[in-house]
């Protein structure tokens, strides 16, 4: 009996210790239920904040997310009651949205009448619409919620999410939501972003990142900033968070592309690729490719163009970079293939316009090229002196197409951006010269020379400039450099039988153009020059009194100006070099004729000298007083006219012959005068029409990142299930009733007697 009533006892207290225990076993599990989502939370919002998803791949957050599996199994295998299934399905729809089954934590909460429930299972349900996108049903939840900030900053984000935007801005300007790090403005700052307002989104951004410093806030500043041309600004906030995220390291180099700082970009990208990352080692190919071609490395940007697009799909920076590289190899229809290709997958993508434009320009197709620029001028930036090739392109398809005024517009673009853009300044020397202001070509073109001096057709046209001004001695060196370019240029050749003749070498001279002629005998102008020389020797052989040769060569000028002027009727000028000849062979008539024909300043000076060697004086002095009216600076009008104030004092007049470089007349003219006065021939030439293989080197097709994204607070909330009914009822006291157990040896004492236990 003894031995019964102890186990009774130890029964006793046994059960007493399992409920105490029970109890603070329940609501030991569900404070662990609580710590671990508490831990998980910053890691789930942060896949948010940084829009990577992949951190809720990562093992310690799968560790905690089994964890929390395990404890709240746990605590409701305990705890669990039919009455607890609202709580139940709400805390089983918690650990589904911390798993990413967000769909399925909405279904769960979706058609449950929470009316009667706890406020925070509104919210929850909330959060569970926002995640699913439903977001009439998230405010209409966050409405009946507890009033607090992150309700309200949910409420704005659901409205952005749904691309009401002007709502959005209409909520904001009744609600603030404080303490939410930075969220809440960053959030309308893209709204703002999103409604074309980029002032006033840098402005929240700005905001958002005085309250707390994150990498989400730096980089969409920066892309605004990268998007309305503040590339300075954008890459220090790249720059700013570049050490710790490798997505803003590549956001960084590819600022630094913007701004042409190859070197630093590429410096940039072989940093990442040192890593073991793989997230973003496509870009940085593309980078890397972007950054040798940059540095005129083009092999090398080929290299990394082809690994990029071992990684990446057909992207139109990518093609259009690779494309850009068979532009600078002048690989035209290679080029034109893969821009083409852009264009017709995306036909908003302008740097492809651009490049297509190039390679219509390099087929001669220019208005094909003009139509392509039509389209893309939107990104025809006229202040990045990366651009300057592009106006010059588009300039000279312009002015061969004669549209001049529109070419000359865009000869200024170049030259602005680029004051050493050789191919736009000798573009300007052609209009100018088209339009007949020689000296304004002639600035053009010498400062066109000292940036290029291996190309043989600017100095052949310089020295047809110099000529134009009688700056025969200058024109001399200039001429000497064209030919030694190129001894096939017909117009450099021209131009240096012409200053050999005005060097006194007439007889050089007069080989050079008998070969031209023979060469090219359907050039009028080389015709016209052979004639000027044939007259020159005749004028010596006059002066030596050889008669017959003299005439000779008179005949044989004679018959060289009617060639070119059959050749070329509208060419008037070579009436006034065969009147020449008509009054070395006095035949006056004919040669007054001539000079009629073409009644310019020179052929008033000539009419004038014809007669005054007929001893006409009135006459003389009025044709010429006619010419110096038209022109009172002509020196030789001005000699001329002194010598016929003074009389034929020939040997006189012979001294004092100019031998100033830059007088407008030589030597020649009066060392073979026939009377001491100055003579005047008008030589032929032609200007080449300049051509540029281009350099062809693009802008950039910098990499733009569209990575708008909007940042909740998830902060879900555990919901205890209730206590058990029985669990605070103050347990009755067990009561037994006592036996009487008589005793061997007693004296009939009743009761109990225990044991001394030791």
């Amino acid at each position: 009996m003894v031995q019964k009533i102890r186990l009774l006892f130890i029964s006793y207290m046994l059960l007493m210790l399992m409920l105490l225990t029970s109890r603070a076993a329940f609501a030991q599990d569900f404070n662990e239920c609580q710590r671990i989502v508490k831990d998980l939370l910053p890691v789930f919002n942060r896949s948010f904040e940084e829009n990577n998803p992949a951190l809720l791949r990562e093992e310690t957050y799968q560790r905690g997310i089994r964890n929390l599996q395990a404890a709240y199994a746990q605590y409701h295998k305990q705890a669990f009651q039919p009455s607890d299934s609202v709580q139940r399905m709400n805390n089983e729809a918690v650990i589904l949205a911390l798993l990413g089954n967000h769909q399925k934590a909405f279904h769960i909460m979706e058609e449950l009448d929470l009316s009667a429930q706890d406020p925070h299972l509104h919210y929850n349900r909330g959060l569970f619409s926002l995640l699913s996108g439903k977001y009439d049903a998230a405010r209409n939840d966050f409405a009946d919620a507890p009033g607090g900030t992150q309700a309200t900053l949910n409420t704005l984000v659901s409205y952005a999410k749904q691309k009401k935007y002007a709502d959005a801005l209409g909520y904001a300007n009744g609600n603030s939501a404080k303490n939410t790090g930075g969220k809440w403005n960053y959030n309308l700052g893209m709204v703002y972003k999103f409604n074309n307002q980029f002032s006033e989104a840098v402005d929240e951004m700005a905001t958002a990142i005085r309250q707390k410093d994150e990498m989400a806030y730096r980089l969409q500043r920066g892309d605004m900033l990268m998007r309305t041309g503040n590339e300075k600004k954008a890459v220090k906030d790249f720059e700013k968070v570049s050490r710790n995220h490798l997505k803003a390291q590549i956001r960084y180099a590819n600022a630094l592309l913007s701004l042409n700082q190859f070197g630093a970009a590429k410096a940039v990208f072989e940093k990442y690729l040192e890593t073991d990352d793989r997230t973003f080692r496509g870009d940085a190919y593309l980078g890397m490719a972007h950054s040798f071609y940059g540095l005129k490395q083009i092999s090398e940007a080929q290299r990394y163009y082809k690994l990029a697009s071992t990684l990446k799909r057909e992207t139109p920076a990518l093609q259009s970079g690779m494309a850009n590289t068979h532009l600078s190899k002048h690989e035209y229809q290679t080029a034109f293939t893969l821009f083409d290709r852009v264009i017709k997958k995306d036909s908003t993508y302008l740097p492809a316009y651009l490049g297509r434009a190039v390679s219509y320009y390099g087929q001669k197709k220019y208005d094909l090229a003009l139509k392509d620029f039509k389209k893309a001028e939107k990104a025809l930036n006229e202040d990045n002196k990366f651009f300057a090739d592009l106006f010059v392109t588009k300039a000279f398809s312009e002015y061969y197409l004669k549209q001049i005024n529109p070419a000359q517009d865009d000869f200024k673009k170049a030259i602005k951006l680029d004051p050493t853009r050789y191919e736009a300044l000798a573009g300007m020397s052609s209009i100018m010269i088209n339009q007949k202001r020689y000296s304004e070509a002639g600035q053009f073109l010498s400062k066109a020379l000292v940036y290029e001096q291996g190309y043989d057709l600017m100095w052949s046209n310089y020295g047809s400039l110099l000529m134009h001004f009688d700056m025969y001695k200058k024109g001399y060196q200039v001429f000497k450099k064209a030919v030694s370019l190129n001894p096939s240029n017909v117009n450099a050749q021209n131009g240096w039988g012409i200053v050999l003749l005005e060097n006194d070498q007439l007889d050089k001279s007069m080989a050079l153009f008998d070969s031209l002629v023979r060469e090219k005998p359907e050039l009028p102008f080389l015709h016209n020059n052979h004639g000027i020389i044939q007259a020159y020797i005749g004028n010596r052989h006059e002066q030596r009194h050889q008669v017959n040769e003299a005439n000779a060569r008179y005949d044989g000028a004679f018959n060289d100006f009617k060639t070119a002027m059959d050749n070329a009727p509208s060419r008037k000028f070579y009436n006034v070099n065969q009147g020449n000849v008509y009054r070395y062979l006095e035949k006056f008539d004919e040669a007054k004729l001539s000079y009629q024909t073409y009644q310019d300043k020179s052929a008033l000076n000539n009419t004038a000298v014809m007669y005054a060697g007929k001893e006409q004086i009135k006459e003389a002095k009025y044709y010429l007083g006619v010419a110096l009216q038209i022109d009172s600076l002509h020196r030789v009008f001005q000699y001329n006219m002194t010598i016929l104030a003074k009389g034929k004092q020939k040997e006189m007049m012979r001294l004092v012959a100019s031998s100033d470089e830059n007088s407008p007349f030589s030597d020649i003219g009066i060392k073979y005068s026939r009377d001491g006065f100055v003579t005047i021939y008008l030589y032929d030439y032609e200007y080449d029409e300049l051509t540029f293989p281009g350099r062809h080197y693009m802008p950039l097709p910098v990499a733009e990142y569209k990575e708008d994204y909007f940042i909740p607070e998830y902060d879900f909330k555990l919901v205890a299930y209730e206590k058990k009914k029985g669990d605070d009822e103050k347990k009755k006291r067990v009561r037994y009733k006592s036996q009487k157990v008589k005793m061997p040896g007693s004296r009939g004492k009743a009761g109990t007697k225990c044991p001394i236990l030791f």
